[in-house]
């Protein structure tokens, strides 16, 4: 049922944090999703990928893995607080979790044995030997790189056999149409100028977006997609997350334009849980 919503409704571009993006060609200080206060909200409502999505990560590293692939150290590039980073832990000895903002490693989980974070940027993977890392992953952040730089890092670090795996979630649809016409309306009446132009990459489901290895696939089913069932409330904290809102918050300040959407929503649901589905994309590939 929602799979049908999908092909007739676009909500948003369903972005992520500012990651790693050139110094010239995007200043430091664009942090789209730094801060306490929103490095806090995305660690609360934020969507986490399904167990599938690391199944077929495990799946593709373990096919044709390098004789130098042990499963010894895995680094989750663009990692945030982490929703990518720690189920990597149950798949390989040692996990890094890597990400350019301090907030957001602040709000990471703590004391899971096999797991480091480190801040920094994607382009710079210096604390990285040259072909020494089994897996690199990076999510929902791929479209904010200096790909060029970026990418020459992932392949010298990356061991001969090793997989790069970038993969996102695309537009939320919910299952009502009354509701998805007004999430709509918020996202493109509302906070259509306040999108970054990057978001597009989102929209697309990185199907123009390029591999660092020859040997690569995209990944896209409903099978790897996000479901969840949620309260009104939850769903409302998951829209203040994008960084639109937060944008748009900052010339609007004291806005209720987020409140008036969840009251129109609570209309239509009438204190039952809403169905929100993201489909999931993947870009994976070995070297």
């Amino acid at each position: 049922m929602i799979k049908s919503f999908y092909n007739h409704f676009v909500i948003s571009y369903c972005d992520r944090y500012w990651f790693g993006v050139s110094i010239i060609q995007r200043a430091m200080s664009i942090r789209l999703f730094d801060g306490k206060e929103h490095a806090e909200l995305y660690a609360q409502y934020r969507p986490t990928y399904p167990s599938a999505v690391y199944t077929t990560i495990e799946e593709y590293y373990n096919e044709h893995k390098g004789a130098l692939c042990n499963t010894e150290l895995a680094v989750d590039v663009g990692c945030g607080n982490g929703q990518s980073t720690v189920p990597l832990c149950k798949l390989f000895k040692r996990v890094i979790g890597y990400d350019v903002s301090e907030q957001q490693i602040s709000s990471a989980p703590k004391g899971i044995a096999n797991l480091t974070f480190k801040v920094g940027s994607g382009e710079d993977l210096g604390f990285l030997k040259d072909n020494e890392v089994d897996l690199i992953t990076i999510a929902q952040a791929l479209h904010w790189m200096d790909l060029e730089n970026f990418y020459s890092e992932v392949r010298r670090v990356v061991k001969p056999g090793g997989v790069f795996a970038a993969y996102g979630y695309g537009n939320n649809v919910v299952d009502k149409v009354n509701a998805q016409d007004v999430v709509n309306e918020f996202y493109r009446d509302l906070l259509g100028t306040y999108w970054d132009k990057q978001r597009k990459h989102i929209d697309e489901h990185y199907r123009r977006m390029s591999h660092p290895f020859t040997d690569w696939k995209r990944v896209e089913n409903d099978d790897i997609a996000i479901r969840r069932q949620m309260p009104v409330e939850a769903y409302i904290g998951y829209l203040s997350t994008w960084s639109a809102w937060r944008s748009y918050l900052k010339k609007h300040p004291g806005s209720d334009a987020l409140e008036k959407v969840k009251e129109k929503i609570e209309v239509v649901y009438k204190g039952s849980d809403i169905s929100v589905q993201w489909p999931v994309f993947m870009l994976i590939g070995r070297k």
